[in-house]
């Protein structure tokens, strides 16, 4: 019998039990989040919760993300079909309602009987961990929040980037007569609820948000920060302006005729659209000042307040310096690291870490290695750039700068050549692969 331990049930980890069950390998399924959840951080009790946002980026057909999920999906990622299965109107985005994502994904993992699903589960090392759950092969997928005695059995480097959260508010306190349906340039359907900024009501804005009262950082430690996950404040420490060209940008709206000074953005969070996310507004404000600045927005005056943004503290390890080939420690052979402490950063990355390690694993136990993937599509270029050594190693998430496919197209069609061309390279991988790799 063929047995692996993984470690963690999120994204990654529920990715690859789900593939090495339907190829026939038990799996111990270890949910790492302790028994008291963090409500700051966590919210659900169940597997493959989606922390930060529900978003699993841009389905257009000309991006890296919509290059990364086609190729999961020509390889069977099983999560993907959840998503696909549970989303909700986000415009030309993947975007799910989280509840129905993590319960879709336990009745799968329930579904399996090759799957034992244990939880709240604490496990503070390596060696820990095979005594616990004896098995052949071990994953680590534990994620950004991996505790620091864990850690430590991995790595003694201290890697890590300040992580933010935005609020999400209530439908029932917006004012929907100061709002508007509209998708950016009405590419897709009008899945977002929008606030139009007059240039007084923007300066309102950043004043507020630059005096509120914030939470500190570690004294000891630099607040280093994952671009995308940049806290709004931060944002506009940089410069008054700084919001209206990123998450405020008022491109592609127009209200009575004129393009407005800035454009906020709320997202549909579940199904029955009673909760939205206000996009690109992750902070690390206190709680009474995210009430006070966010009610300053037109049509969010009396906004009720579901879950405040926060900031946390992200661990990753070091993956050049610590992973062999298949993504197993060279210190310890058996165990593999995936998901977002491996280095990768994003859902989609962390669905496709999963898969991969996943799919390595099978061909180890068949006593083959998985091809090289193409470096011409997207997870061929991840794999590159968690490789490839260097001074500061810093997390990799889908991005066209990771892949090599030489073109002298101009630079909008040369995107969708990057993504036709990637799927078509890593179809023509997969069938080469699918003799030992395709579920049975």
């Amino acid at each position: 019998m063929k047995r692996v331990t993984i470690l963690g049930a999120g994204l990654a980890g529920c990715e690859a039990a789900l593939q090495l069950a339907r190829r026939g390998i038990t799996v111990t399924l270890v949910e790492a989040k302790p028994e008291k959840i963090e409500p700051a951080v966590y919210h659900l009790d169940g597997p493959a919760e989606l922390v930060c946002s529900n978003s699993l980026k841009s389905e257009s057909n000309a991006t890296p993300s919509y290059l990364l999920k086609e190729e999961c999906r020509v390889a069977g990622s099983l999560l993907l079909q959840v998503a696909d299965s549970v989303k909700v109107p986000a415009g030309e985005s993947l975007a799910v309602d989280r509840n129905r994502f993590s319960e879709a994904t336990l009745g799968l993992i329930a579904a399996e009987t090759g799957i034992t699903y244990i939880r709240n589960t604490i496990v503070d090392s390596i060696e820990a961990l095979r005594e616990r759950f004896p098995a052949d092969l071990y994953i680590v997928a534990t994620g950004p929040l991996t505790g620091p005695s864990l850690l430590a059995s991995i790595s003694a480097d201290n890697h890590y980037f300040y992580d933010a959260i935005a609020p999400i508010v209530s439908a029932e306190g917006l004012d929907l007569t100061k709002l508007f349906w509209a998708d950016r340039y009405n590419k897709g359907l009008p899945d977002f609820l929008n606030c139009a900024l007059t240039q007084p009501e923007y300066d309102r804005f950043i004043d507020a948000l630059l005096a509120a009262d914030k939470l500190p950082y570690a004294d000891h430690e630099k607040p280093q920060f994952f671009d995308r996950c940049m806290p709004i404040e931060t944002m506009a420490e940089r410069g008054r302006e700084t919001l209206s060209f990123g998450p405020f940008r008022p491109v592609g709206f127009f209200v009575e005729g004129k393009r407005p000074h800035a454009v906020m953005q709320l997202r549909v969070e579940n199904a029955q659209r009673s909760a939205f996310n206000i996009v690109g507004c992750q902070t690390r404000m206190r709680h009474h000042a995210q009430r006070e600045v966010f009610r300053l927005l037109p049509g969010l005056e009396n906004a009720e307040f579901l879950r405040y943004g926060s900031v946390h503290r992200n661990s990753y390890i070091n993956a050049p310096e610590l992973l062999a080939d298949g993504w197993n420690l060279l210190k310890h052979p058996d165990t593999y690291v995936a998901g977002q402490l491996s280095g990768i950063e994003g859902y989609g990355e962390s669905i496709f870490s999963g898969l991969y390690t996943a799919l390595t694993i099978v061909a180890r136990f068949e006593e083959k290695k998985v091809p090289l993937l193409p470096v011409a599509t997207m997870s061929g270029g991840l794999l590159r750039k968690l490789r490839t050594k260097a001074p500061h190693f810093a997390p990799v998430n889908a991005n066209f700068s990771v892949i090599e496919n030489p073109t002298r197209l101009m630079k909008r069609d040369r995107k969708l050549f990057y993504v036709t061309d990637g799927i078509r390279q890593f179809r023509d991988w997969w069938n080469g692969s699918a003799a030992f790799l395709s579920l049975p």
